[in-house]
């Protein structure tokens, strides 16, 4: 499968990820680890470079403080 190909999949399937060792299922992974991971060995499931996931990470906290400070105003 080429690269653009893995990207695509990783995008579009909530269970794909780049990861041979569990049949590039995220579900597969998740059901024998028992940790969690580091923001590089995340980069190189879903083919992101570790700046990427960083950034992804804190655009989420951002949304989910937004999300929590709006309940509070009610």
């Amino acid at each position: 499968m080429e690269r653009d190909e893995m990207i695509d999949k990783i995008k579009n399937d909530p269970d794909f990820i780049h990861s041979p060792k569990f049949g590039n299922s995220l579900n597969k992974l998740l059901a024998k680890s028992d940790g969690m991971l580091e923001n590089g060995a995340i980069g190189r499931l879903l083919l992101l470079s570790e700046e990427e996931v960083e950034a992804i990470y804190q655009e989420s906290i951002v949304e989910l403080r937004k999300d929590l400070v709006g309940e509070d105003e009610d």
